[in-house]
């Protein structure tokens, strides 16, 4: 992973072993931001979401 890619919810969930439901859940209540959108409206996390994902689990 390179540390200045933008990953997807899909990409995280492969990358940490959560479900993609899970980790909207904790998106929506604020324990790990998106840093971005696509232009399609999808949520973009960086290492930084990953690193605090493999933390909460």
């Amino acid at each position: 992973m390179d540390s200045g890619t933008l990953y997807s919810i899909g990409d995280l969930a492969r990358r940490t072993g959560l479900a993609v439901r899970t980790i909207r859940f904790y998106s929506d209540r604020g324990v790990v931001a998106p840093i971005g959108r696509s232009p399609a409206g999808y949520r973009l996390y960086d290492l930084n979401a990953v690193a605090r994902l493999d933390l909460v689990r």
